[in-house]
């Protein structure tokens, strides 16, 4: 393998994880153009990433230089992240400079579980944010009102279907736990009631949370929209819907 199949590999293993991969790319800058090893791109819940990628098919290891000019290049340019890809590794310096950046150091190897890990935190974040959104949008389907000093009472609005938004409300309090216990690494990861309301259902694994909690923020989204529209309420701008997420 010489320097140009190791760009090519790096492409085609982030194509492979349904990325749009592109080698010598020319990026224009705020303050000037940039030529890219590969310039990956992808989007996921309808926010778009662009990272900027470099590979060094060297004999000696990356150093801090070659860290800070690229984080430059990604500041530049307004990537999400930079990755360098080294095929025998980093110095020490250039592995502390990364520290509290979105820079990361990999080898062609590691790439691939790198990648995956960095877009199922990305998933997370985005399919959490969705959540709390779609909750506060399910609170928006009650009137309240203060018959006293120290009371408030809420009351479903014309139209709404009490019942299934409380089942909403519900799934949305479970899935809060499967967010938690992830962030606490203590699988399973509950991810909604069964049919009869009575049991958790758990994913056993992040990658199948994701891919659950995907499919039922699906759903609340299209219960949402109906229950808007049956209230009469002028119908909001919802998150945009989840891609599924990698294998």
């Amino acid at each position: 393998m010489d320097w140009r199949k190791y760009q090519e590999a790096t492409a085609e293993l982030f194509g492979s994880l349904g990325c749009s991969a592109e080698v010598d790319k020319v990026v224009q800058g705020a303050r000037a153009e940039h030529r890219i090893d590969v310039w990956v791109t992808f989007s996921k819940f309808g926010f778009q990433n662009r990272w900027t990628v470099e590979c060094k098919y060297w004999n000696s290891n990356v150093t801090k230089e070659k860290v800070m000019v690229l984080k430059s290049i990604v500041d530049d340019v307004g990537a999400d992240r930079g990755v360098i890809i080294s095929k025998t590794g980093f110095q020490s310096g250039a592995i502390r400079a990364t520290a509290y950046t979105n820079i990361t150091l990999t080898s062609l190897e590691d790439l691939k579980q790198t990648v995956q890990d960095d877009l199922i935190q990305s998933s997370l974040y985005h399919l959490e944010s969705r959540a709390t959104c779609f909750r506060h949008e399910l609170h928006n389907l009650y009137s309240v009102e203060q018959p006293g000093p120290n009371q408030l009472v809420s009351t479903p609005l014309p139209g709404v279907d009490w019942k299934l938004v409380m089942r909403a409300t519900g799934t949305l309090s479970i899935l809060e736990q499967g967010f938690d216990s992830i962030r606490l690494a203590k699988p399973p990861y509950p991810v909604t009631f069964d049919d009869e309301g009575e049991k958790i259902i758990a994913a056993p694994t992040i990658e199948g949370f994701v891919e659950s909690a995907s499919s039922l923020l699906q759903d609340i989204q299209k219960f949402l929209e109906v229950q808007m529209k049956n209230a009469g309420k002028a119908t909001k701008e919802l998150p945009n819907e989840a891609i599924q997420p990698t294998s």
